[in-house]
């Protein structure tokens, strides 16, 4: 899944703190970030600033019912 492109990140960010499991962005260029550690965290802020980035990403979470508290932030196809 992407990521809808007018999100407020750190709103996004608290959803992923009620997923029950791991939630990863990943890059094209094979990044892959747990957003669920704050490192991550800040690492996927300061790139998420990057529109290449933004548009490309991919959002994984490791449980699929966690697609459902992240839902209103998520876009099947890219924008």
């Amino acid at each position: 899944m992407h990521l809808k492109t007018d999100i407020d990140i750190t709103q996004f960010l608290l959803q992923v703190k009620k997923c029950e499991n791991d939630v990863f962005y990943e890059t094209l260029e094979g990044d892959i970030l747990n957003l669920t550690s704050a490192l991550s965290q800040y690492v996927f802020c300061s790139i998420a600033k990057q529109p290449h980035y933004w548009k490309t990403g991919i959002v994984r979470c490791k449980n699929v019912d966690d697609y459902h508290i992240l839902s209103e932030y998520l876009v099947e196809d890219e924008q």
